[in-house]
């Protein structure tokens, strides 16, 4: 009989570590410590002297969060910040929209001509509506207007889209 409770039937997930200020601080001290003793085989008067202006400026990098891990309030604003970036990122956009309830619109995927379009249309768009609310229609009207004009819009892209493809898989195309 199998039993369920056997470790092999569950993956193993670590625990991700985030490393304090204070460990970037010591990390970093360190590194640049295993550097100069490397460097003092080498006998480079330059290295040397540039790695112990780096490793006093760490050292006093390192006391700095030393000083702030002892501060209460330091640290009070660390877990703010940490909890912005983290957990509370989006409870903390949302409550900061005054208009809108949902965030703008992701566009990295979009390449700059396909952006440029995007803009180009929404401009068309929004001069649609002015000159639809200067002849007094109703708003109601107009969103359903508006709804059916970027339908038929990206209709007519596809369908230009779609002859294009349509030509450039022939295999004769282009032969004359």
């Amino acid at each position: 009989m199998e039993n369920r409770n056997d470790d092999d039937a569950y993956a193993f997930i670590p625990a991700t570590i985030k490393l304090t200020p204070y460990d970037r601080r010591l990390r970093e001290l360190r590194s640049l410590r295993e550097k100069r003793e490397l460097t003092i085989s080498s006998n480079d008067q330059r290295r040397m002297a540039e790695l112990d202006y780096q490793i006093k400026k760490a050292e006093e990098r390192l006391e700095e969060e030393k000083r702030r891990d002892a501060d209460e309030k330091w640290r009070r604003l660390r877990d703010i910040d940490d909890w912005r970036s983290r957990n509370g990122r989006a409870s903390r956009n949302a409550g900061r929209r005054k208009v809108r309830n949902k965030p703008n619109e992701d566009l990295s995927h979009m390449t700059p001509a396909q952006k440029e379009k995007r803009k180009r249309d929404q401009r068309a768009d929004a001069n649609f509506i002015k000159r639809q609310e200067a002849k007094g229609v109703a708003a109601s009207d107009i969103q359903v207007w508006l709804v059916l004009r970027q339908q038929e819009r990206d209709r007519k892209r596809g369908a230009a889209a779609e002859a294009e493809c349509g030509m450039a898989s022939d295999p004769t195309f282009g032969m004359f």
